[in-house]
């Protein structure tokens, strides 16, 4: 199970306040949006009982579009 979001937002924002290093030539925006859409894909998901077709209605997008990012997230692997 997923963390909760804000407090998921908060430890990122935590560590590369802390630890800049690790975050060397990566943007904490598009690590934290990466984050949140893969989250919102899986819940989505979940609540279509897998329906990817159903999903990609749902979010707005196309099926392949959401076919993508499930290999990109590497959800359901």
């Amino acid at each position: 199970m997923s963390p909760d979001l804000p407090s998921l937002i908060g430890s990122l924002v935590r560590e590369a306040i802390d630890k800049p290093e690790l975050y060397s030539g990566r943007n904490l925006h598009t690590l934290i949006m990466e984050e949140v859409e893969r989250v919102l894909i899986e819940k989505t998901l979940e609540h279509t009982k897998g329906n990817k077709k159903k999903a990609a209605q749902v979010l707005g997008i196309n099926r392949n579009t959401l076919s993508s990012k499930i290999k990109k997230y590497k959800i359901g692997s």
